[in-house]
This record gives C-alpha cells, structure tokens and sequence, in this order.
C-alpha cells in the first residue's frame, strides 16, 4: 500500500499541498491560527524557496497507490530539513518510515551526527526515534513568533 521512493519533478505540486494541508490539518493542535494559517502558505509565499529546498535536497516521497501522501527532505546533508505527512494518513508510522530512509541516506553520505528544527507536533516523533533536544529558540517570520526545537541524533 505505501511505498517509499525518489522524488520526481512532477511531485511539486502535490509536495506543496500535502505541507499545506498538514499543516492546516495538525497545526491547530500546537499552534496560533494566525501562526498555522502563515505556516501553512510557506510553499507559496516562499515558492522559490521551498522549491529550492525539494530539488537541492535528497527528497523521499510516501506514495499510497503511487499517490503521495507525505514527504521529507535531507539539505544539507545533515539536516532533516521537512518531514510533512498528510493528516488523514497520519499515525500510520509513515513518518518514522520517512525518518529512517532519510537517516540512512545520511549515514551513506558520511554523517554521523543528524540533525532538524523540530516543531512542536514534530517533537515527540524525533524524541521516540532517538533525538535529542540541543536548544530550544524563538524565531519571528512576518511578525509572528514561532517555538522550534533543534535536535540532534548520533548515527556512528
């Protein structure tokens, strides 16, 4: 049913909207609706960013029936910098199957220490898979406040 693999150019679109509507779908559960509704518009407000950011990155694609449903993206090649899952697959353990590719992806590459900004939904999903908090910071987008979590996990 659900299938891991290489991003392709075509993926955009839907990478888009599977952030978008993960965001808006689990957001509210740690967040300000002001904070989840500028969240959730970074890959177009940000279009050249986020686009950036997929095609330069190593980027895995959760495919259901060849249909994505979640994504992650290592950039640089130590930083888990996205991992979005859509809401109505959500707790099907398709995160933690995203992290491990990724974390495997890195080790390949030579890395022995990984690390991600962590949100507050994103947390508890990198502390089961053994990251730990290094820092915790406030960062300003547009006037409005964001808490994210910086985490590290050892991969010698």
């Amino acid at each position: 049913m659900y299938l891991i693999r290489d991003f392709k150019d075509t993926d955009l679109s839907s990478l888009e909207l599977i952030f978008h509507d993960a965001v808006m779908d689990q957001g509210r559960r740690g967040y300000s609706d002001e904070q989840v509704e500028f969240w959730a518009a970074f890959p177009y407000l940000y279009a050249a960013d986020f686009r950036s950011l997929v095609l330069t990155g190593y980027t895995r694609v959760m495919a259901c029936y060849q249909i994505p449903v979640a994504f992650a993206t290592l950039h640089p090649d130590n930083h888990l910098a996205l991992l979005y899952v859509l809401g109505d697959h959500a707790g099907r353990g398709i995160a933690g199957r995203l992290c491990a590719d990724i974390e495997e992806e890195a080790k390949r590459r030579g890395v022995t220490c990984l690390r991600t900004d962590a949100s507050v939904l994103s947390r508890p999903i990198f502390e089961q898979r053994g990251y730990r908090l290094v820092s915790q910071e406030r960062i300003e987008r547009e006037d409005i406040e964001f808490i994210r979590f910086i985490m590290e996990k050892d991969l010698s």
